[in-house]
């Protein structure tokens, strides 16, 4: 009984001390943050110049949406996981919904999206492609629905190798 309380307790310290690891890490910190200011921003913006005027900000590739050399930006969909904007893949926007599309793993990450979104923010895992680069890496990417709408925007980092954040 002692031994497996000591071995619980030991397991239970060694993930606190990975997830104070994990979230003192200056580089993770700063883009998690980044990530829920932009949405809330253009949270903001889709309130104040409406939907037309978000769906052509955010899908500007080279627009005030996007940062970190292009690989983050914030993306537009709807309550029922259709894409309104999106600055590097405007192919997704062309299908009435993408709540069964799947990552390279097949998880229908999506779903996720729309979850987070009912319940006004939340964040979201799985794997995609990097902008720029030919390569799949995990993505953790917040999801903030605009208060009073069906919309919700999200933007997300890329786990590049541990510890490395972009």
């Amino acid at each position: 009984m002692e031994a497996a309380l000591k071995k619980s307790t030991a397991g239970i310290l060694a993930a606190l001390m990975l997830m104070v690891m994990v979230l003192a890490d200056p580089a993770m910190a700063g883009t998690r943050d980044d990530c829920i200011t932009k949405c809330k921003e253009a949270g903001e913006f889709i309130k104040k110049q409406g939907i037309n005027a978000a769906v052509k900000e955010i899908g500007d590739k080279k627009g005030r949406f996007v940062w970190n050399d292009g690989v983050s930006y914030v993306f537009l969909m709807d309550m029922k996981a259709r894409m309104l904007a999106h600055p590097h893949k405007p192919e997704l926007t062309k299908p009435d919904t993408l709540i069964e599309a799947t990552d390279v793993d097949g998880k229908a990450f999506f779903v996720d999206f729309v979850k987070a979104a009912k319940k006004g923010k939340g964040w979201t895992k799985y794997t995609w492609q990097v902008p720029g680069m030919e390569i799949n890496k995990p993505k953790h990417t917040f999801i903030y629905r605009v208060p009073d709408t069906d919309y919700f925007v999200g933007a997300g980092f890329y786990v590049m190798s541990p510890g490395v954040f972009y």
